[in-house]
């Protein structure tokens, strides 16, 4: 069953990467896809809800801090939307299952810094402004899952005390 999971997990990645790079923007069919079968993981291992709270709580924080940011450097209310895409957002939500409270801070920050690295990379050679940040992300997970399997650590669970 677990293998089952994590294959389907990497494809469900790979299609949004490959989806995101070819046309920055994701399916809404993928995140959906992406959180069903987290809330199956988080099911099956007997995760406390509290978690998912958690998560959701450090991505409205996140959310509302860059929505003041963009307003006040607009000087008006403005849309956040403009700035990150919808389909960019709804991946933070499907992987939130997926990850501890502290894990997944760890993965919002890390990743948004891979993403950085690997955008200005991709835009010396494509000339787009546009940053493919849910693929990013996706191949980011994929990594960071691999390493795991490779170095015997988990970077998606962390002991509760």
């Amino acid at each position: 069953m677990a293998v089952f999971i994590e294959v389907m997990l990497h494809i469900l990645l790979f299609f949004v990467f490959v989806q995101d790079m070819k046309y920055r923007a994701i399916h809404i069919g993928l995140p959906l896809a992406l959180a069903l079968l987290g809330v199956a993981v988080f099911v099956y291992n007997k995760y406390p809800l509290l978690v998912l709270w958690h998560n959701l709580l450090f991505l409205i924080i996140t959310f509302v801090g860059l929505y003041a940011y963009i307003s006040l450097k607009e000087r008006k209310f403005s849309n956040p939307f403009k700035s990150i895409g919808l389909g960019d957002f709804l991946f933070f939500v499907a992987v939130m299952p997926y990850f501890s409270t502290p894990n997944f801070i760890l993965y919002f920050v890390s990743g948004m810094l891979f993403s950085i690295i690997v955008f200005l990379v991709i835009k010396s050679i494509t000339k787009s402004n546009l940053v493919p940040l849910a693929g990013l992300l996706a191949i980011y997970m994929m990594l960071i899952r691999c390493v795991g399997y490779y170095v015997d650590l988990n970077f998606f669970e962390a002991k509760l005390i």
